[in-house]
């Protein structure tokens, strides 16, 4: 028997078991066939100092090496990635604009000012004017000046406000 005839019948008897090797890897179809391929290739190229015994310890063998060196490339493209300097002049991508809240997103904002606005409305007379004057920017004394009132009562008030707000939208400050 010739070298190339031995190794086509060592082919035709091996090559399903390999593919099916690097499937038991999880490696895709496509992929497996490739290394598949590669496994043959190399056994092709070594075919010399095959001697005819133990055939699938030899495939498998090869098969292992090419397996982990698939492995090992793999991890060095994840490492070898380009890198650009932040700074760049010649980097002239400007990155996409965020995407717009979708339908649900706007409809859960809505209903959540929607609460918000109903538990406002449920605070006392004093509470309602403090919590709306400090939501404009006004500070503490400012305030109390202009809703006669003392700093410890606004200081009150505030904290009143968001304990109750807390307590009926169930949320943790």
């Amino acid at each position: 028997m010739t070298r190339d005839e031995l190794f086509d019948t060592l082919y035709r008897k091996t090559f399903g078991r390999v593919y099916r090797f690097f499937r038991g890897f999880g490696i895709a179809d496509d992929e497996a066939q490739d290394l598949a391929q590669e496994t043959f290739t190399r056994i092709y190229e070594s075919f010399d100092r095959y001697r005819g015994e133990a055939i699938w310890g030899y495939v498998e063998t090869t098969a292992r090496n090419v397996l982990s060196n698939w492995v090992r490339a793999r991890k060095t493209a994840k490492r070898s990635a380009p890198t650009v300097e932040i700074d760049d002049p010649e980097i002239s991508i400007d990155p996409p604009a965020p995407p717009e809240p979708d339908y649900a997103d706007r409809e859960e904002q809505a209903l959540r000012r929607k609460r918000l606005r109903q538990a406002i409305a449920r605070l006392s007379e004093g509470q309602q004017q403090c919590l709306a004057l400090r939501v404009r920017g006004y500070k503490y004394n400012e305030i109390a000046t202009i809703l006669r009132i003392s700093i410890d009562a606004v200081k009150s008030r505030l904290r009143d406000a968001k304990k109750e707000l807390q307590a009926r939208l169930g949320e943790e400050s």
